[in-house]
């Protein structure tokens, strides 16, 4: 592989990375969160997101 291909290859992973982060971020904006954890925090158990109760 030449640098060319693997920078390519980079800036391709970069970008879909990028659009799986909006989605999610999508997706955990319009989820109706049904939280269970501990006392220092809560995960969705339907988008998996994070809510810290305890810093």
């Amino acid at each position: 592989m030449n640098v060319q291909k693997i920078e390519s290859e980079i800036t391709r992973t970069k970008t879909h990375l990028s659009l799986l982060e909006k989605s999610l971020e999508e997706l955990q904006r319009n989820c109706d969160h049904h939280f269970k954890g501990d006392r220092f925090y809560e995960k969705c158990t339907k988008c998996k997101k994070v809510k810290m109760l305890y810093y």
